[in-house]
């Protein structure tokens, strides 16, 4: 058989024999590839770096810096050299490096999360600066782990830092390996998706192999401190050294120090750091993404650290997305449809505002005020100075109320009422680390969206409806809700989910959040209950803004957490993470619903819509 691509390349060689040098750079890509160059570190490790530039590049150009543990090759953003190829293509040299202990990089994984890979970035940005082809400007971009990194590099404040784009960043310590103080099963998939020094993308994207060792470990009520090594992972591979010099995996180390605030903050930007951040910054993500508590936290201490001339040039979009959705966004984001006015080209509108930045273009008009936020329902982009702005102040809240005490099932629901009730007895809920709800949902929990209901007919699961709104209602912020409970037992988790109910009876989610009562006051303050003490147990869910048509309800429904994405809570009290059957504890918790003990929610009512809202 005749090689096809034979013909293609004799057509090409016709083409350029027979024209100028001009002409052949138009049949090109466009762009060249360095690949595989070696950067140096100021201790002598070096990293890898693909490097992408304008075709033929002879003057010199900005760069742009992506500094990560995945890919350098742009596999995951649709390749070939998609991310790269546009920033080449508007002027910009794309630079992407491995950190320590991927791909060709010199090092250990140990500190990827910690001070070095800041350090490093650091060398990079300069040794940038430092090249021929630059003009001695270097931004940064990427979302994520990359949106991290581009956090820690920050704190260095390399001289020709010139601007950061992290959208997503994780936030290591606060939103992740732990959520609320409650480490995550997911952590073992990132260490998969990143073992050894290639990336493992036939691993990651093989659910039915990670979520089955997931359930696996669940129903056999394994230690979760053994999940990384049930999921493949080598102890050897990403370690990190304890007090005594021993080495650990990082899965372990981070277990051992959960509600340590030193150690899970300890390389977090201080202060100080935010002080010296001088460069303009646009960060992004989305009302569904589990890292905006993270990208709040970096924004929310930038704003209370940074000077006054620096904090006017940070601009925040947030929108309808979740993690993945806010690097790619699309017409879909885990089943809701989002309208064509949210599905932004990021990469375009973030190389639009380094563009802006250097005096090349216009800023970019999404970024009409400091935070561009869509309201969905309405369905348009709004604007504000500040996240805080985007609320009006005015708050609407509802209490639980069941005059039975506990609600029967989704149809025969507790109510969310506008005033609390003066006696009612509380409702009783049962949280039993023997039982395995997820075993029975598996099949619609492997299909779970941001529509789903099926959590509301769980056997453990309390139910509270509003009554249909009367007009429609806006709401901007974090959406609170305070249970108040006591139990027989010094420590269990809660869930907690709200959806808004269409008349249809179609639903969408509006907020989740997961509790630990040991950490209620915080994830880095522990305190277990005492017998037959009454406490308050916090939720805040994630930033959201939504109207809520007329005729719409609000769905509240409360369970014991018992999954297998999360660390079992054994109700004992007892070491987290390596707790077994035989440590099991029900407690029975009641849930008060009463003037003096008012459990309620908490909705932040938006602001009026500017002038500029479209």
């Amino acid at each position: 058989m005749r090689n096809k691509s034979v013909g293609a390349w004799a057509c090409l060689v016709v083409a350029v024999s027979g024209s100028a040098w001009a002409k052949a750079e138009a049949v090109g890509p466009g762009y060249d590839i360095a690949m595989s160059r070696m950067v140096p570190m100021r201790d002598g490790v070096e990293l890898e770096a693909w490097i992408t530039t304008p075709s033929h590049l002879a003057g010199k150009a900005p760069a742009v810096l992506t500094l990560t543990q995945y890919d350098i090759d742009d596999e995951r953003r649709g390749g070939p050299r998609g991310v790269g190829a546009a920033f080449a293509k508007r002027g910009y040299v794309f630079v992407q490096v491995l950190v320590r202990g991927r791909g060709r990089s010199g090092g250990f994984k140990s500190d990827n999360v910690g001070l070095q890979v800041g350090r490093d970035g650091y060398d990079v940005v300069e040794w940038i600066a430092s090249q021929p082809w630059s003009d001695g400007h270097v931004f940064t971009f990427g979302g994520s782990f990359v949106g991290m990194t581009q956090w820690r590099v920050a704190a260095q404040r390399p001289p020709h830092l010139t601007a950061i784009a992290p959208y997503v960043p994780i936030y290591p310590g606060w939103d992740i390996p732990n959520t609320n103080g409650i480490p995550q099963s997911w952590t073992t998939v990132i260490m998969g998706l990143v073992s050894g020094r290639q990336f493992n993308t036939g691993f990651s994207g093989n659910p039915s192999y990670w979520m089955g060792k997931m359930l696996e470990q669940y129903a056999a009520h394994r230690p979760f401190s053994e999940l990384d090594e049930a999921m493949g992972v080598a102890a050897d591979d990403w370690w990190m050294e304890d007090a005594r010099g021993k080495r650990l995996s990082f899965f372990k180390m981070w277990l051992d120090h959960l509600g340590d605030e030193a150690f899970n903050l300890a390389a977090e930007p201080k202060p100080k750091d935010y002080a010296r951040m001088d460069f303009p910054i646009l960060t992004a993500t989305g009302f569904f993404d589990d890292d905006q508590p993270g990208t709040l936290r970096y924004y929310r201490d930038y704003l209370a650290h940074a000077p006054a001339a620096s904090v006017r040039r940070h601009f925040l979009v947030i929108g309808p997305w979740n993690h993945g959705g806010t690097q790619r966004p699309s017409k879909e984001t885990d089943g809701l449809s989002v309208p064509d006015v949210a599905v932004l080209d990021m990469t375009a509108l973030q190389a639009d505002f380094f563009d802006s930045v250097l005096g090349r273009g216009p800023q970019p008009a999404l970024l009409h005020d400091r935070v561009s936020y869509f309201m969905m329902g309405a369905d348009e982009w709004r604007y504000a100075p500040s996240l805080e702005a985007a609320s009006s102040g005015k708050q609407e809240t509802l209490f639980l109320s069941a005059p039975d005490g506990t609600p029967g099932d989704v149809f025969h629901s507790g109510r969310l009422v506008p005033k609390a009730s003066s006696a009612e007895p509380p409702a009783m809920l049962v949280s039993d680390p023997r039982e395995l709800p997820e075993l029975e949902v598996a099949d619609y929990a492997r299909a779970e969206d941001l529509t789903s209901q099926f959590r509301a007919f769980q056997k453990r699961s309390l139910n509270f409806h509003s009554e249909p709104f009367e007009r429609a209602t806006e709401v901007a912020g974090h959406i609170r809700l305070t249970l108040v409970v006591q139990a027989d037992a010094p420590d269990f988790d809660l869930w907690a989910q709200l959806l808004v109910v269409f008349p249809d009876g179609s639903a969408v989610h509006l907020g989740e959040d997961i509790r630990r009562a040991r950490f209620r006051h915080g994830p880095f303050q522990q305190e277990l209950l005492k017998p037959e003490e009454v406490v308050e147990i916090p939720f805040e869910f994630l930033w959201t803004a939504r109207r809520i048509p007329a005729g719409a309800r609000l769905r509240l429904t409360v369970a014991p957490l018992n999954s297998p994405n999360y660390q079992k809570n054994y109700n004992s009290g007892g070491r987290m993470g390596y707790e077994t059957l035989k440590d099991a504890r029900t407690a029975h918790i009641r849930l008060f619903h009463d003037s003096a003990h008012p459990s309620r929610l908490v909705l932040p009512l938006a602001a009026p819509p500017a002038a500029s809202a479209h």
